[in-house]
């Protein structure tokens, strides 16, 4: 009897990583086949810093997979999420190689290959993902696709996503060190994406903020594609320790307390057992100072998603609205608050259906980008895989790189 075949996320987050195995029913549709999480040690702001302790940490994940489900998590689609990821936009032009002048898939590759060579220089970076923006074929311009078209020369501007070298590094160490192979590495708001965000929101324009432990991500999306993409270095933990500050409590309770925020900002100090909690928290508990702590943080996250979109000619101009992901997505009042900052329709995201069991546990906000991962993954063994997230992989850019330096 063949063995079943898994598509598998893995999500190195700030303080947890997770499994996510998606598996392909008799008629074709996935299903979760099984779920793990660990807490973890090892990564700062979104970047391994000690693979060792990262792998161990995934190493947990992968046993308690294999305890519970029996699926052994040999291979994954791995995350990224370092703040110092960025968006580079290249522009490239060849000639159309065919007699009767018509544009082939060769002809695209070429000119997306012209506009990743006119990129400034990269220094200790590398490119993670490409994403074709448009192309013009002489003086048609602002065309979503080209294949099939005539003329005499095949103009494109291409998104280029890239990480430092070393980060990329360190995350493929820490997995290998944990007996798993990296079949890719995504950026993490874009792996999100693949569980988030519909067809029609991607099309009329929107932006993701996927809010981490240590970092948040942004993803805006227009036309169907990836139109930008940051991480911001702020994120659901630095509201802990600014209560912790704020009122002057051990680290511990401050997270207790932004777990059961909605009980303390909206039910009140009667429904609350402050007693449970340190005494100079108790003798200090003010809802309006609480109150006042978490939107000042959120604040400063949904302001620099603003700075993002207007840098990018995009503010108040996504009809498609902010779609807020990640565990700091929960947090009370916060789709006002960026309703307020971002002058946009604001809604939580609620996860593509159709994965039948664990329903509830992957609609979860912390598991969406796992769960994107394992997407992605049985999208790329789909015959009907779109070529724009072929073009995306890193992994398929790193095997012609190679290719490329072994040709004479």
């Amino acid at each position: 009897m063949a063995r079943p075949h898994y598509f598998i996320g893995l999500d190195v987050g700030s303080a947890n990583v997770r499994f996510v195995a998606l598996q392909r029913n008799d008629s074709g549709s996935l299903f979760v086949a099984g779920v793990s999480e660990q807490p973890l040690d090892g990564v700062r702001k979104g970047a391994v810093a000690s693979p060792d302790l990262v792998a161990r940490g995934i190493s947990k994940a992968a046993l308690e997979l294999k305890k519970q489900y029996g699926i052994e998590a040999s291979h994954a689609v791995v995350s990224l999420g370092e703040p110092r990821i960025a968006g580079v936009v290249s522009k490239g032009a060849v000639s159309i190689s065919r007699a009767d002048g018509e544009v082939t898939r060769e002809d695209v590759a070429r000119c997306i290959e012209n506009a990743e060579g006119a990129l400034p220089r990269l220094g200790n970076r590398e490119i993670l993902h490409q994403f074709p923006l448009f192309y013009n074929v002489d003086h048609d311009a602002h065309l979503r696709e080209a294949v099939g078209l005539v003329g005499a020369k095949l103009g494109a501007e291409a998104l280029f996503i890239t990480a430092f070298s070393s980060h990329i590094k360190n995350l493929y160490r820490a997995v290998e060190l944990a007996d798993i192979v990296a079949d890719d590495v995504l950026a993490t708001p874009y792996a999100t994406s693949f569980n988030t965000l519909s067809r029609k929101q991607k099309e009329v324009g929107c932006v993701l903020v996927d809010i981490g432990a240590q970092t948040s991500g942004v993803a805006v999306f227009e036309e169907g594609m990836l139109a930008s993409l940051e991480i911001i270095p702020i994120g659901s933990g630095h509201i802990t320790y600014d209560i912790g500050l704020g009122f002057q409590i051990d680290t511990a309770s401050a997270e207790r307390v932004k777990r059961n925020l909605e009980s303390f900002l909206e039910q009140g100090k009667k429904e609350i057992r402050l007693s449970d909690f340190p005494k100079n928290f108790e003798d200090s508990f003010s809802q309006r100072k609480l109150k006042e702590i978490v939107s000042a943080r959120l604040g400063d996250i949904f302001e620099l998603v603003a700075k993002h979109l207007k840098r990018i000619d995009r503010a108040e101009l996504l009809p498609g609205g902010v779609i807020l992901s990640g565990g700091g997505s929960k947090l009370f009042d916060i789709q006002q608050i960026a309703r307020d900052e971002l002058r946009l329709p604001v809604e939580l995201a609620q996860g593509i259906p159709g994965l039948g069991e664990h329903k509830e546990l992957v609609a979860s906000l912390e598991w969406m980008t796992a769960t994107g991962l394992a997407r992605f993954a049985a999208e790329q063994h789909s015959p009907a895989g779109r070529m724009s997230d072929i073009l995306a992989s890193s992994f398929s850019q790193r095997v012609k790189r190679v290719l490329r330096s072994l040709i004479p």
